[in-house]
Order: structure tokens, then C-alpha cells, then sequence
């Protein structure tokens, strides 16, 4: 199965992390993955803004808490037999897996699915809107 991780880090490997969610699944130990390309970009953008503000993907958007600027990301694309499914499309490994391929994605090719909120009531509002969130 052909799935994708969105990361701030450049690597060669994936390793599996102690993740913090908002589930029990999002709180294993795993590498995260979804099968959207798209999803997956858009979260390793946001991811580059860690520990500086509050964000969150859904779908079809990245909305982030303020005027911070993100950073350039990478996807992760893999091939993986049997991976552990979770909500809201999201899957989970718990092995080291060896990307096929890593793109770089830029901030500046997903502008328009990027939006910017004064306060964290607007950012769940605006992700509770359309689609499930993932908040960080």
C-alpha cells in the first residue's frame, strides 16, 4: 500500500516516534502516514511551525494561529504491507521504513490552502467547519 508521510526533517530513514494526540491511537509509538499526498504536505509545512504557535490540518487546509511564516517540508512516500488504521484517515507502522521517494514541498505552492487565524476559538472553528482535524 502506497502511503505518505509529511515531515519539517529531511531523512533517509523513518523511525517510529512516541507520538502525543488527541486519541489512543494518535498516542502510540509509530510513524504516522495517510494516503493523501496532498494531507500529508500540508502537515509537514505546518509541522516546520512546532513549538511556535498552534496549527492544524484538515483536508483541504493548513490554519495556523498568527503571522508566523511556515517552512519548506518533505513527503515521504512508502510502501507498506498491512499498517494500522486509525481515525481520520491516518495509519500508523511501527517498524523503520525506507521512503521510495521524498519530495520537498514549499509554503509558497499551497498559499491558497493556507490560512491565518487571531485566535485558537477561529482555528477550531474553521477546522471544524468541513473537515476532521489534526490540531498541533
Amino acid at each position: 500500500m502506497k502511503l505518505y508521510h509529511g515531515s519539517p526533517y529531511n531523512f533517509d530513514i523513518l523511525k517510529p516516534k512516541k507520538a502525543k494526540g488527541m486519541n489512543k491511537f494518535e498516542n502510540i509509538t509509530g510513524i504516522f502516514l495517510t494516503d493523501d499526498f496532498f494531507h500529508a504536505a500540508l502537515y509537514a509545512i505546518g509541522k516546520t511551525l512546532k513549538g511556535k504557535t498552534t496549527f492544524g490540518v484538515s483536508e483541504h487546509r493548513l490554519v495556523i494561529l498568527g503571522n508566523l511564516k511556515p517552512k519548506t517540508g518533505y513527503v515521504y512516500e512508502v510502501e507498506v504491507s498491512n499498517p494500522m488504521k486509525g481515525h481520520r484517515g491516518q495509519y500508523a507502522y511501527k517498524k523503520e521504513l525506507k521512503p521510495t521517494k521524498k519530495t520537498k514541498v514549499y509554503p509558497k505552492d499551497y498559499a491558497k490552502y493556507i490560512v491565518r487565524v487571531k485566535s485558537k476559538d477561529k482555528l477550531m472553528e474553521l477546522l471544524r467547519a468541513k473537515s476532521k482535524p489534526k490540531i498541533c
